[in-house]
């Protein structure tokens, strides 16, 4: 099928447009990548969600130019040869979307399996940690579990539940403790969000992500876990994406986290003073509590034990078995203090509403 012509603009790009104006144009065309053109308007570039995301993890900055992380050898056919194209091949080959060039190089037509197809439905398991006490959160958790504490106009959880649904997830497993008579009153069976809700719950405390192993039988293809306090504009299926992508065990979802000394440092050799940074911040990666998880990863979890994803961490890497970080560069808030909870409830409108 072709793609209206007048929608192009919305899968290209100038190459020198910048790393974040291309991650909301991505986003925004629910296709996952954009074709890169030069001033001219000739074909040089493709850039999808993996080459921005191993971009950054590379060094570079969101307010780079795109053709700095693009792929220069983006698949193309001719008009001739889209005469015979098999449009179901590619999609099985993992094309979303295939560029009919002319001879100068110029995009004619855009190629797509489903055009107007937005997310997909996927079988892939979500598994979300909702069980925790949010003693830090008190007195708004005496009598409610933190992830029905609204934020903007509706819980926490309801958001979470209605973003996975956008982007395609149907199968949810819920890890409850706390409250947890209150959490399936309000979730129910999923439908009313469009999903196939289902529950453990926790009798004894099993850490950040212990009870996962009572659902090793449900979980046979690659699954998301998550923690249920979490506000973010991020696409989950970009994660899963990126880890089936990378083949990797386990997939850390990665938050640009920012901490400014108040102090003036100093950079000494032996006991000279060689230089001083004044007041300087520091930027670091941190696990943003959104993970991806093969199969084969469960086995290292203990089950009745109380165990911490970053134990399971530590043993993948011991084991060199294959550990990768996804960078979230879209707004990611953890709502852990009363802090965090105002500012969620600011952030809201400007990014759900």
């Amino acid at each position: 099928m072709l793609i209206d012509k007048n929608k192009i603009k919305e899968y290209t790009a100038q190459s020198d447009n910048t790393v974040r104006e291309a991650m909301r144009q991505i986003e925004g065309n629910k296709k996952g990548l954009l074709f890169v053109l030069d001033k001219d308007g000739r074909l040089v570039g493709s850039i999808s969600d993996g080459d921005i995301r191993r971009g950054i993890l590379n060094g570079s900055q969101l307010e780079d130019p795109i053709h700095t992380v693009m792929n220069e050898s983006p698949f193309f056919i001719t008009v001739i040869e889209q005469a015979s194209v098999d449009l179901k091949f590619f999609e099985e080959k993992g094309y979303r979307m295939i560029p009919v060039c002319g001879a100068d190089g110029k995009i004619l037509q855009l190629l797509s399996a489903d055009p107007e197809k937005s997310f997909a439905s996927i079988e892939n398991p979500v598994v979300l940690m909702v069980g925790g006490r949010g003693i830090r959160l008190e007195p708004l958790t005496q009598n409610i579990p933190k992830p029905l504490l609204k934020v903007g106009n509706k819980p926490i959880l309801q958001t979470i539940l209605e973003r996975l649904h956008l982007f395609g997830f149907r199968n949810v497993f819920l890890c409850t403790n706390y409250l947890s008579d209150h959490i399936e009153k309000f979730c129910g069976d999923g439908s009313r969000f469009g999903l196939k809700i289902q529950y453990f719950k926790e009798e004894t405390k099993l850490g950040t992500i212990g009870a996962v192993k009572y659902l090793e039988e449900d979980l046979n293809l690659p699954f998301l876990v998550m923690n249920g306090d979490l506000l973010t504009s991020l696409n989950y299926k970009t994660v899963l994406d990126f880890h089936l992508e990378n083949q990797a065990e386990l997939t850390i979802g990665s938050a640009s986290y920012k901490t400014k000394v108040p102090y003036g440092v100093l950079e000494t050799d032996g006991h000279q003073v060689v230089s001083i940074l004044e007041k300087p911040t520091y930027s670091f990666r941190i696990s943003g509590g959104i993970y991806a998880l093969s199969p084969s990863a469960l086995e290292l979890i203990p089950r009745g034990n109380f165990f911490d994803i970053t134990d399971l961490m530590e043993g993948l890497l011991r084991k060199k078995r294959s550990v990768v970080a996804f960078p979230i560069e879209e707004y990611w808030l953890d709502i852990g203090q009363h802090q965090d909870y105002e500012k969620a409830n600011i952030d809201y409108k400007d990014l759900f509403n």
